[in-house]
C-alpha cells in the first residue's frame, strides 16, 4: 500500500491482530500500511479465567492477549490487538450466535442506555508497550417486536459480527436515539490515542 508507506516509518507494516475489516479499514484509510494476522486465542475461556467484571478491564485483557498471540508470529513488530465489550448495568453482552440470539438483544437494549467498551494494546515481542480503554454510551430508541425483525431482515448475517446486534456505519444508525463518545469507539478501535502513541515512537511521519 503505496500510500500507508508514505507515513507508516517502520520497515515492516503494523501487525493488526483482527480479522475485522472495519479495524483495518480505519487503519489503511488513515494512511498506515498494515498486515492483518487473525489471533487464535479463546475469548470467554480467558475471560472467565480472569475473573474480571468490569467491562473496561475485560476488553483491555482480551485485546493485550489478542496481540500478545500474534506478536509470537510476527517477532521484532509492532503488533495491534484490540476488543470491544458491551454493559447494559451490570450485564455484559457477547456475540449474537444466531438471529433470534440478536432479536434477543436488541429487546434487551431498546429504549436503554449501554456502554461501549473499547480496547487497543500495542505488542512487541510478548510485551505490552501501551493500551489504552475508551467508552461510549450508547442510547437505542424503543423498538417494537416489529421493528426488531424490520431491522434483522436488512441487517443480515452482520448481526452477529458485533456485541450489540448492530453496526453503527450501516444499518444500525437506525436503531438509536443518542449517541455520547468518540466515532472510532464506537467501531472498535480508539484510533487517535492509538495514532498518539505511534508518533511518540516516530512510528509516523505526520
Amino acid at each position: 500500500m503505496q500510500d500507508g508507506m508514505n507515513v507508516w516509518r517502520d520497515r515492516e507494516p503494523l501487525v493488526l491482530a483482527s480479522q475485522s475489516a472495519v479495524r483495518r479499514s480505519l487503519l489503511t484509510q488513515a494512511g498506515i500500511a498494515v498486515e492483518t494476522v487473525p489471533a487464535d486465542v479463546d475469548e470467554r475461556c480467558l475471560q472467565q479465567n480472569s475473573g474480571l467484571d468490569d467491562p473496561g478491564a475485560i476488553a483491555a485483557l482480551l485485546a493485550a492477549a489478542k496481540a500478545n498471540d500474534v506478536s509470537t508470529l510476527r517477532p521484532g513488530r509492532f503488533v495491534v490487538g484490540a476488543d470491544q465489550t458491551l454493559a447494559l448495568g451490570r450485564r455484559l453482552f457477547n456475540k449474537p450466535a444466531d438471529r433470534a440470539g440478536a432479536a434477543a438483544h436488541l429487546a434487551h437494549l431498546a429504549g436503554q442506555t449501554h456502554e461501549l467498551h473499547s480496547a487497543v494494546a500495542v505488542v512487541q515481542d510478548g510485551a505490552v508497550l501501551w493500551s489504552h480503554v475508551s467508552v461510549a454510551r450508547m442510547t437505542m430508541r424503543p423498538l417494537s417486536p416489529a421493528q426488531i425483525e424490520a431491522y434483522l431482515d436488512v441487517a443480515g448475517a452482520a448481526v452477529t459480527a458485533s456485541v450489540g446486534a448492530y453496526q453503527l456505519e450501516k444499518h444500525g444508525v437506525h436503531l438509536f436515539e443518542r449517541i455520547e463518545g468518540d466515532h472510532f469507539t464506537i467501531l472498535g478501535l480508539p484510533l487517535l490515542p492509538l495514532l498518539a502513541f505511534l508518533r511518540s515512537r516516530n512510528l509516523l511521519a505526520i
